[in-house]
């Protein structure tokens, strides 16, 4: 009984932080104040070292930059993927990609040493969906270790807030 009294209370926690996300997109406040939201719940309910967000051609690979904490990882950046396990989870499955640490980090990114550079080694990377179709990704990034599939599903949520944002 104690899981589940800890589990609806992390629940109640969660949309505590998500809710203002929530009705600043329905309300269309301007993007800067979207991802202030956005910034300030996900540093509440998972915590991360940076946080970006990017719009993705699902066909080309490639993506743009919308949203980003780290200064060496600008808006307006543009990256290249490549099929990996961030792929078939994000791209095939719709579903959370978690790198839990340097390994899976490395395999699965081409730019890990970039990563790298800013302390980080594990990120959750969520898709964002919009019309049944991967618009986005919204990637949380921290420690060697930090991150795991359950904090993973805990930011879904987050994602599929901003998806009439990233779908613009």
């Amino acid at each position: 009984m104690i899981d589940a009294e800890r589990t609806l209370a992390t629940e109640r926690a969660d949309e505590n932080w998500l809710r203002p996300l929530e009705a600043a997109v329905r309300a269309s406040r301007p993007n800067d104040q979207i991802f202030k939201s956005l910034h300030d719940g996900l540093a509440n309910v998972v915590a991360f070292k940076v946080l970006t967000v990017l719009k993705l051609d699902s066909a080309t690979l490639r993506s743009v930059r919308l949203y980003s904490s780290e200064p060496s990882y600008p808006v307006g950046g543009r990256k290249q993927h490549q099929r990996s396990a961030w792929s078939e989870a994000i791209l095939d499955q719709h579903a959370v990609f978690v790198a839990r640490d340097l390994a899976e980090l490395r395999a699965a990114f081409p730019d890990s040493a970039a990563i790298e550079a800013t302390g980080c080694g594990a990120i959750i990377a969520a898709p964002i969906l919009w019309n049944g179709g991967v618009v986005g990704t919204m990637n949380l990034w921290h420690r060697d270790g930090f991150y795991d599939r359950q904090m993973g599903e805990r930011v879904l949520p987050f994602a599929t807030a901003i998806a009439p944002l990233v779908a613009r």
